[in-house]
């Protein structure tokens, strides 16, 4: 009989002792899946500036210059390429950080022609903007994450003197500086290999739209200037139907001649050289007779107006690029 209890305690003990091995084992497992696992860096669009050092006495834009050995390669106002308003991806080290603005790229090379000096470009660089006192947001390799990765990589940027920006390979860690200076914020990559060094400086600055809404007015100057308006009115493509953005250029040419009751306009339909020349001319009246239309619809005496259509054979421009097309689709209210 206590053999018997003996053995069944002893029973117990073992099975108590198997639980608690299982527990460990598939905390075990947990913990390594977490670790193996960690939460992906997340993409934000935002800096505390307050915490931004406000640098003085470090010169104009862009405040860096070659050092000796070096010089900026294909050099104008000390940049080898600048873009009045551009868009750059910046990396803090777990963040992306996207800014606005003017851009200006440094692009070194050695100064007699010879080898690049990678050693001496970074000592150089790195040096002078911790002297200063720029802030160092970030420096090392490419972040792990995909998506940042992505990001990071758009920043590329054609110019006159070629295509230059960051690139992902073994031995180029970049950096990323950010200071303020005389009210305005900057923020700078750097990165090299052996071949080559680079600073793309950006001075931030919202976009502001420049474009002014064509008005009543502006026609009625332009028309007695030069006899006639350009309107650059949209409709469906191939097609003579005014899309619905359109309606605020024609209600502007209805205000336009409800004030000048004298005020008679051959409205004239003008395309670019895409298609035939029989098409093209079909569609340009067809869109002069839409904007006809639209005016008496609203009121206008039909004897006002005239439609014309002249196809492609009026270009503005020659008709070599997407941008010099558009400008030549378009609808002039010429004065008669």
């Amino acid at each position: 009989m206590k053999k018997t209890a003996l053995l069944a305690l002893l029973a117990m003990a073992l099975l108590s002792c198997n639980k608690e091995k299982k527990t460990e084992v598939t905390q075990d497992k947990t913990d390594t899946i977490t670790t193996a696992n960690p939460p992906k860096e997340t993409v934000s669009s935002e800096l505390e500036w307050d915490k931004i050092p406000d640098l003085k006495d470090i010169g104009n834009f862009p405040f860096i210059t070659a050092p000796q050995g070096l010089k900026i390669r294909n050099e104008k106002d000390g940049l080898t390429e600048f873009f009045e308003y551009q868009t750059m991806q910046n990396y803090t080290g777990n963040s992306i950080y996207t800014t606005e603005g003017k851009l200006g790229i440094l692009a070194f090379e050695a100064a007699d022609g010879s080898g690049f000096n990678q050693q001496l470009f970074n000592k150089s660089i790195y040096d002078y903007l911790d002297k200063i006192g720029a802030k160092k947001l970030y420096k090392g390799d490419f972040p792990e994450d995909q998506s940042q990765r992505e990001l990071l990589e758009k920043n590329m940027w054609s110019g006159k003197h070629g295509t230059i920006g960051l690139f992902r390979e073994s031995d180029a860690p970049f950096a990323v500086y950010a200071f303020k200076n005389n009210g305005k914020k900057y923020i700078l990559s750097i990165q090299s290999n052996s071949a080559q060094g680079n600073v793309f400086i950006m001075e931030l600055k919202d976009f502001e739209q420049t474009i002014k809404k064509y008005t009543a007015k502006q026609m009625e100057i332009d028309i007695e200037k030069t006899g006639k308006a350009v309107l650059h009115i949209n409709f469906d493509t191939d097609k003579a139907t005014l899309q619905p953005d359109a309606q605020k250029l024609i209600q502007e040419i209805f205000a336009l001649l409800n004030a000048n009751p004298s005020l008679r306009l051959s409205i004239e339909g003008h395309t670019d050289n895409s298609g035939t020349a029989t098409r093209n001319r079909q569609l340009s009246i067809e869109r002069a007779n839409t904007v006809v239309g639209a005016l008496t619809a609203k009121g206008i005496d039909i004897k006002r107006l005239k439609a014309a259509g002249f196809g492609s054979d009026k270009p503005l421009k020659e008709n070599n690029s997407e941008e010099n097309k558009a400008e030549n689709r378009r609808v002039e209210l010429v004065k008669i």
